[in-house]
């Protein structure tokens, strides 16, 4: 009786065992369609489909980012390269022929055209879509409440010249809601479900936007470079939300396996805390050991730009996202460890020499003044070691700054004397400058408005580092929203 009663235990045993396998061998072979996948965002979330077992087919251009090239590219089952602003039935004829999928997964559509292709081509060989969309797309629609933004506050205005005068103010807004719309005609017309997610700016490791980056090196070098950190009144204390690239990727796949229950919803995603620009910066201070009160800032919005917030409409509600798929984002402290560590690494670590050659160009083009140069060169080797040039190519023709030997008191003498004719009122009242303290010399008022006016027109960077021009006063920048083609 004893010996019948271990098989038996036995055979339950094995059944659970055997149903568990099999539970997860079905699991794994999911066929996920990507496009993009080979940038920021794409990148984190393939990488996770690929660890759990799954056959992912990608479509971009082919273009790489930071590693996706060797973390990415060579573990996909399939690649097509393909161009979205052209036919995909002629730019992309495989996947006419590439069978069904049970998801797919868009980080790389910009207007409705794209999607109306897209989904004209899989109309009947999709289980689930899931489209990459913005926070931005309520910046072009008609919030009645000062809470946190919800998904149901996305209702473009009745008003037919509202709308206009929103979409011209936010063109990326306008052009991102009006993919979702077509997903939602599609829908309504017998189409596939679809779920879609609405992002506030990601930060992250390899983010190609360099916003994170480019902040933490001006504090880190601010007072050296006598260039105080730009922190305009305008937009100092608005409040936004931010979200971590991990955390998206996870989400992502919580939303293939969660069933019908996230079937046709849009969802925020974000983290619990709010943020601003100034507590940005401060929080980015604290953590590379900078003094707040040595902090020193320009806050007049005719010279002062800025990448952050990106919208206006405040911070998003994820109560959605904690119901349908249990949303539980990292803290932002655990997020602010990880991206201090690995952009302090990226400074020093050859595997990084092309990142870390191009956030230094933007770096010296748009934050450092030119007769300060080789007084940042002096402070970044200081910071970060004698190596951190080592392979860099800047790409000045007339100017090779000495830096070899330099001590920081001789380099502050040079400072002091490219700035020997300066003009205290150059900044005006706004700056946070002490009476003490070096200001740039006058004619780089002109530099700053050039700069500011260049920001003026910011470009949206994509995933795979497509620009698309904004044209906004306000300094209002989405490079940052991380699309891929």
């Amino acid at each position: 009786m004893v010996v019948v009663k271990e098989i038996l235990l036995i055979n339950i045993l094995l059944g659970v065992f055997y149903s568990v396998v099999l539970q997860e061998d079905k699991r794994k072979t999911k066929r996920i369609l990507v496009f993009g996948g080979n940038g920021f965002i794409g990148s984190e979330t393939v990488q996770r489909l690929i660890e759990r077992g799954d056959s992912v087919t990608m479509v971009n251009r082919g273009n790489s980012y930071f590693d996706s090239e060797e973390r990415i590219k060579p573990r996909v089952t399939d690649h097509f390269k393909c161009d979205r602003e052209q036919m995909l039935t002629l730019e992309c004829p495989q996947i006419l022929h590439s069978g069904r999928y049970d998801a797919v997964i868009d980080f790389s559509s910009y207007n409705h055209k794209q999607i109306e292709q897209t989904t004209n081509i899989l109309q009947d060989r999709v289980d689930l879509y899931v489209y990459i969309s913005t926070g931005s797309v309520y910046e072009v629609c008609d919030k009645k409440h000062k809470g946190r933004t919800k998904e149901d506050d996305a209702v473009r205005p009745k008003n037919r010249g509202k709308q206009l005068k929103l979409k011209k103010q936010e063109m990326y807004g306008h052009e991102k809601l009006s993919c979702e719309e077509e997903l939602q005609l599609q829908r309504q017309t017998g189409g596939f479900p679809f779920v879609v997610l609405r992002l506030p700016d990601v930060i992250g490791p390899r983010d190609n936007s360099f916003r994170f980056w480019t902040y933490q090196l001006w504090v880190k070098t601010h007072k050296a470079i006598a260039h105080p950190i730009h922190l305009p009144d305008s937009v100092a204390d608005t409040k936004f939300s931010l979200v971590h690239v991990d955390d998206v990727a996870n989400a992502i796949i919580a939303i293939l396996d969660a069933g019908k229950k996230v079937h046709d919803q849009a969802i925020n995603l974000a983290f619990e805390e709010e943020f601003t620009l100034r507590k940005l910066i401060e929080a980015i201070a604290i953590k590379e050991n900078v003094e707040l009160d040595s902090l020193q800032f320009l806050t007049d919005d005719k010279l002062a730009w800025y990448t952050l917030p990106t919208v206006s409409k405040g911070p998003l509600d994820t109560r959605k996202a904690r119901d349908l798929i249990a949303w539980n984002p990292m803290t932002w402290e655990d997020a602010l460890d990880g991206l201090s560590k690995f952009y302090n690494d990226a400074m020093t670590d050859k595997k990084w020499i092309k990142e870390r050659e191009m956030v230094l160009a933007d770096f010296f083009e748009f934050v450092v003044q030119e007769q300060y140069y080789q007084a940042a060169l002096t402070e970044l080797k200081r910071i970060y070691g004698k190596d951190i040039f080592d392979g860099v190519d800047f790409g000045w023709k007339d100017y090779t700054p000495a830096i070899e030997g330099t001590s920081r008191d001789q380099s502050s003498s040079i400072s002091e004397e490219s700035t020997s004719e300066v003009n205290t009122t150059d900044l005006g009242e706004s700056s946070s400058y002490a009476e003490n303290d070096e200001k740039p010399k006058k004619k780089n008022k002109v530099l700053h408005q050039e700069r500011a006016m260049d920001k003026s027109k910011e470009k949206k960077v994509g995933d795979d580092g497509r620009e698309t021009e904004i044209d906004s006063n306000d300094m209002k920048n989405e490079p940052t929203k991380h699309e891929e083609l």
